[in-house]
């Protein structure tokens, strides 16, 4: 999976995001799972791009069940009343998971917005789930859950989004700021696929991207990556992190009329620490250096060398803001050749050095 260096070397910054596949890892090792089933779901209607991890179940039977299947499912059923229930599995009843199993179903409601759900099925053969591991499996989806709202950073939100731009779920905040200021929303839902479709020819599951856009009137550093519950099932989500960005991060820079100007933005915020120069870039967009810099500049509103010092400095804020790597491991996982060009530059940038800039926070 590919992702920036920053999101690999401490991942207290973003635990929500390694969160689910880890989370039903563990639960299979520990219990000794053959089924996991977890997701943010429309409890009167899923849909198969709400799911964020699936495992040991068939991505038909999963399809089924969001269709017609969870009408007829007891275990769902008392869940909603009861928050847990326990039985077997049949082949047309119960949980999207293998047939004749000891299953367990958590179901635990959001209390605002709209009507969504967070959802764990988990199944075995061997034995029912004692009294002891039912409540464990409940407070371990009760900190999913807490992850994903609680965000933290006090610039921060997430948000969930379906393959048709609809909202799946957002942490409580960001979600009162969608209802207070439509705006926000409709211009993350109607920008981020297209701009996301023009900068990156193909955008795989789970790799991390970025954009600056304008959301609302303000300038918002968007970090994202489209997934999907598991093998097989054909609708993805789209994990969002959004964070307002500052008057020397990057302008926010939608659609361009130049598909190689695209691209190279792209480029450049996949390739931060590795701080690709002009060749390099005009040899990914096949033009020459001097003509890719003109288009560049015209279209970005900004050139190649300021749009990758500010992308950098955007990285190093955050990551002074929101984790307690040393500055020197900042100024490397910002894509600085030093410790002292990071500190010259992000004064003479910023106005104050790394060190002044963290205690503000």
């Amino acid at each position: 999976m590919k992702t920036h260096s920053a999101d690999a070397s401490s991942g207290a910054i973003v635990p929500w995001r390694e969160g689910p596949s880890a989370y039903t890892d563990h639960l299979k090792r520990d219990l000794g799972i053959d089924g996991v089933i977890l997701g943010v779901i429309d409890p009167r209607k899923p849909g198969a791009d709400e799911w964020l991890a699936v495992q040991g179940a068939k991505s038909a039977d999963v399809a089924q069940w969001c269709l017609t299947g969870h009408k007829s499912d007891p275990l769902f059923r008392d869940a909603r009343r009861k928050a847990v229930a326990t039985g077997k599995t049949t082949k047309t009843k119960g949980p999207a998971l293998p047939a004749s199993r000891h299953a367990a179903v958590f179901v635990q409601p959001e209390v605002t917005g709209v009507n969504r759900s967070w959802y764990l099925a988990l199944s075995r053969k061997a034995k029912a789930f004692s009294d002891t591991e039912l409540t464990r499996c409940d407070l371990a989806l009760s900190m999913v859950r807490s992850q994903f709202n609680h965000t933290g950073e006090p610039d921060l939100g997430r948000v969930l989004l379906g393959d048709d731009n609809r909202l799946i779920h957002a942490d409580p905040r960001t979600e009162a700021l969608f209802l207070k200021s439509p705006k926000v929303f409709s211009g993350l839902a109607d920008q981020l696929q297209s701009v996301a479709e023009q900068r990156w020819e193909e955008l795989v599951d789970q790799d991390l991207h970025e954009v600056t856009l304008n959301l609302g009137g303000q300038a918002t550093w968007v970090r994202f990556y489209r997934g999907r519950g598991g093998r097989g099932i054909d609708r993805r989500h789209v994990y969002v992190e959004l964070r307002k960005s500052g008057k020397d991060d990057l302008p926010a820079v939608g659609l361009v009329e130049d598909e190689r100007t695209a691209l190279a933005m792209g480029y450049l915020s996949d390739n931060l620490v590795d701080t690709p120069g002009l060749t390099e870039l005009a040899e990914y967009v096949e033009t020459s250096p001097f003509h890719f810099h003109r288009l560049f500049s015209r279209h970005a509103k900004i050139s190649p060398k300021h749009f990758l010092l500010r992308t950098q400095l955007q990285h190093a804020k955050w990551l002074l803001r929101a984790s307690r790597e040393q500055i020197g491991q900042v100024s490397i996982l910002s894509g600085f050749s030093s410790h002292g060009h990071f500190t010259a530059t992000f004064h003479r940038m910023v106005g104050v050095s790394p060190s002044q800039y963290r205690e503000k926070f």
